[in-house]
Parts: C-alpha cells; structure tokens; sequence
C-alpha cells in the first residue's frame, strides 16, 4: 500500500503541481520533507512522512498585497482527514478567489444549507469566544474561534469515524476550505 505522504504529493503531481526543493530528510525526526506548489504558484503542500508511516501535512497560502487591499496568509491542516478529503481541500482552495462574504458568513451558510445545526454562541463579557456547528449526523463539528488580543484565532474540523481526528485551520482560511474539510466523505 502507499503511504499518505506519497499519496498526497502523487496526486498533486498528476494535477501539475511541482516540487519546490527537492525531498529530504529531517535529521532529528527522520521524516522525509515534500514541498510541493500550485501550478499558479499561490497554494504549497508541505508533507513530512515519518517512518512509522503517519504523515504531517499542510495546505497554506503566502500573503498577497495588492493595491487597493491585501490577501491575507492562511494554512489548513490535512493530516488529520482521508485523502480525498485532502484533496476536496486542495481543489477548494484552487477554485476558491476573494469572496465578497466574510469567511464565517459564508461558512455558516454553506453548513447551513447542507443541514448543519449552529449551537447558541459562546461568549464571556459580552465577546464571542465561540461559535459551532454540528452535523446532521452528529460525526462532525465545525468551531471558530474569532482572534483576540491573546490568540490569533481560527477553525477546527472534528470527525468520527473513518480518518476521523481534528484539523486546525487559520483566521483567514477560505471559507471554501473550512466547508471542503468539512462536507466531503
């Protein structure tokens, strides 16, 4: 069987993407590195394959300054879900530009409209702290965590069940990618 890294980058390579530096081994952990990018440039993977055969994955975007405004960076992790999930991600990523609707909106409705439950918002001296969502199955969460002062903030995606596991994501991670990681078997 292949393991998760080779899987991942084998079928990011037959969708054009290409090596960043070529593979090496991190001596400390005896993990073998990928980096792989876009065939636009603006989407990386970066894989580590360890030898017991688990695998650290991320999908990230550098920070894009344009005039009149800014893209901010983001990243998602994708060790935690099953290949095609990954995959859904990447492809989500890809297909996904600047949305008009800010990200927590659009990701409330898209959950919504697949049947999601939105539980009551969690909030202390009248700040959010947390907002969630739960399938209509009850195998899968969706949480935010708005930034503060403290902590930057961000997204995590609970699973049951097979490739089950939490995947973090950043503040500014598309919503496209949240719902990806989210919605796809």
């Amino acid at each position: 069987t292949t393991d998760p890294t080779t899987a991942l980058t084998t079928a990011l390579l037959d969708r054009d993407w290409t090596y960043t530096n070529p593979v090496r081994t991190e001596r400390q952990w005896r993990s073998q590195i990928h980096e792989v990018a876009s065939p636009d440039g603006r989407l990386y993977v970066d894989a580590s394959a360890f030898p017991d055969g688990h695998m650290i994955a991320r999908l990230s975007a550098d920070a894009v300054r344009t005039d009149p405004g800014r893209t901010p960076a983001w990243m998602a992790d994708l060790h935690e879900v099953p290949l095609a999930v990954a995959l859904a991600a990447v492809r989500a990523a890809a297909d996904s530009g600047n949305s008009p609707h800010p990200i927590v909106v659009a990701v409330t409705a898209a959950l919504a409209g697949h049947g999601w439950t939105q539980y009551p918002d969690i909030t202390e001296r009248g700040c959010l702290l947390q907002r969630e969502w739960q399938s209509p199955d009850g195998t899968r969460s969706v949480r935010w965590n708005p930034a503060d002062q403290d902590d930057e903030g961000g997204w995590s995606v609970d699973r049951e069940g097979p490739g089950d596991g939490e995947t973090h994501a950043s503040q500014h991670t598309p919503a496209a990618v949240i719902t990806a990681l989210a919605l796809t078997d």
